[in-house]
């Protein structure tokens, strides 16, 4: 039994040592020399090289190590790749619901047409409680004139009501300029929305 294990001990090794010769590596280290070697060392091998078999042909190719100025290159320029993608991909899923959303071109128009009216009518009511909230505010003003012409302090009350209602004025100010701007971004949006619907259309047709 022991004479078993031991030529199989031998026999296990000179297996190992068969395998490990049979690989070569030809390497350039870091100052361009080029030299053999059994056992790989990266950092010796800094330059690149390869395996090379029993023959001497190559079976596997190794790069040289990267610089850090390499890497980060790199890095940026996978990190832009996968934005691109990622813009793709939403662009992608844009167009998909733009051609399930609207059966033809005048159901975008129909869209915008209701969009604009709505906020139309938002800049109508805004300006009607501007004028409403001007108007009182005016009255308010007058009050507090009389007061003065009698050297009389502006009651408390007046006072707050004037500031609540300029308040409130500057408010429906900024509503209108809001509702404005809306529209003026709600019109580049339904022309952009509606040309790139005409270029899906057509890529559509040209593919059937």
């Amino acid at each position: 039994m022991k004479s078993m294990l031991a030529v199989f001990a031998v026999v296990m090794l000179a297996t190992a040592w068969s395998a490990s010769a049979q690989k070569i590596y030809k390497c350039t280290n870091e100052k361009g020399e080029i030299y053999y070697t059994q056992a790989y060392d990266p950092v010796r091998c800094a330059g690149g090289g390869a395996q090379l078999n029993e023959q001497g042909v190559e079976v596997r190719r190794i790069d040289r190590i990267k610089t850090p100025e390499e890497l980060a290159t790199e890095a940026a320029a996978e990190k832009s790749r996968a934005e691109a993608e990622r813009l793709a991909a939403e662009q992608r899923e844009a167009d998909r619901i733009l051609l399930s959303a609207y059966a033809n071109e005048d159901d975008i128009k129909r869209a915008h047409a209701q969009r604009m009216q709505m906020i139309d009518t938002e800049i109508q009511t805004a300006k009607l409680q501007l004028t409403s909230l001007q108007a009182k505010l005016a009255e308010l003003l007058a009050v507090a004139a009389e007061s003065e012409r009698a050297n009389s302090p502006v009651p408390e009350s007046i006072a707050s009501q004037i500031e609540n209602v300029r308040r409130q004025i500057g408010g429906q100010n900024e509503n209108i300029t809001r509702s404005e701007t809306e529209r003026v971004t709600g019109t580049a949006e339904f022309e952009s929305t509606i040309a790139r619907y005409r270029e899906l259309v057509a890529a559509q047709r040209a593919r059937m």
